[in-house]
């Protein structure tokens, strides 16, 4: 049986005409099937690989992990380097409101718990998410992305939940004390590439904090200089609330991360404590080669 057989027949699809390309390498911006046959990788994983596939920094960054440990710990117990360093850098690049890292297995997970934190915070339920938007496919983050396409087969989803036209005065009309939170991307990739005017996310920044709104901010893939900037708020002279990261936040491993200040992060911790938890978030191999993607980063810009 060939590998595409079984890739076929055991592997969980998810669509009837998966690309199926047997890839045996990948290096730089370059992919390699199994009967030698190169491909440029235009769409980087998926903005995954900001860096390039197996940049030697990550390389090497991930075999001295793996020389260290692996996983010890469920995630916030030990005191583990990778974690460290890594929140370290990032809030140092980061507006000081946006302090406290937690590091999750992707995107989708990040969305989640920023949700939570969100309606923990400040105790209420509405949220407000815009139409052609993604978040991920969780159960949360579904019920926030804005196509009733990938909705509609999984309802009953969250309540609560607003979707409103991006660049609308209506969303910025919407928001009020009883809102939980806005959640939004600096630019909306499955809409089309389509980015919020200015004046616009100010506004709604101004609302937002005028209500005690919080705004979270969906960098997953515009993040790590995708836009040209390290993060695609700083174009709109904003500081979100709450940021979300994924997609290259690893390097090319599984990562992803919601921030805030601890003043938001601290609602997780009791009452119940273990508010949020993950079993492998923030595991030590990926923060160590994301840590060495942003610094390669940092030196190629």
């Amino acid at each position: 049986m060939t590998q595409r057989e079984i890739f076929l027949r055991h592997v969980a699809q998810t669509s009837i005409a998966p690309l199926a390309l047997e890839i045996v390498k990948a290096e730089g911006a370059l992919l390699y099937d199994i009967n030698g046959k190169e491909y440029i990788d235009l769409i980087g994983g998926i903005s995954v690989a900001n860096v390039g596939h197996r940049h030697p920094k990550v390389i090497q960054a991930i075999k001295d992990q793996l020389d260290a440990y692996l996983h010890i710990m469920v995630y916030g117990e030990f005191i583990e380097a990778p974690q460290v360093q890594f929140a370290k850098l990032l809030t140092d690049h980061l507006p000081s409101s946006l302090n406290s890292v937690y590091f999750t297995n992707s995107g989708a997970e990040a969305t989640e718990g920023a949700m939570k934190v969100a309606k923990r915070f400040n105790g209420r339920t509405e949220i407000i998410a815009f139409n052609n938007s993604y978040h991920g496919s969780t159960h949360g983050a579904l019920s926030v992305i804005g196509s009733e396409y990938w909705r509609n087969a999984f309802r009953p989803l969250l309540p609560g939940v607003l979707h409103l036209n991006f660049n609308s005065t209506e969303a910025i009309n919407v928001i009020t004390e009883k809102t939980c939170c806005v959640i939004m991307e600096t630019v909306q990739g499955e809409a089309g590439i389509v980015a919020p005017f200015k004046d616009w996310i100010q506004a709604l920044r101004k609302k937002c904090s005028e209500t005690g709104t919080l705004l979270i901010v969906d960098e997953i893939q515009t993040g790590f200089g995708r836009t040209g900037k390290l993060w695609g708020f700083e174009y709109f002279d904003i500081i979100p609330d709450i940021l979300l990261l994924g997609k290259a936040l690893g390097g090319g491993m599984p990562l992803g991360a919601f921030i805030a200040d601890q003043k938001l992060m601290s609602v997780l911790t009791e009452n119940p404590v273990l508010g949020h938890i993950t079993t492998f978030g923030g595991h030590p191999v990926c923060c160590a080669a994301g840590l060495a993607a942003l610094e390669a980063y940092w030196m190629t810009e």
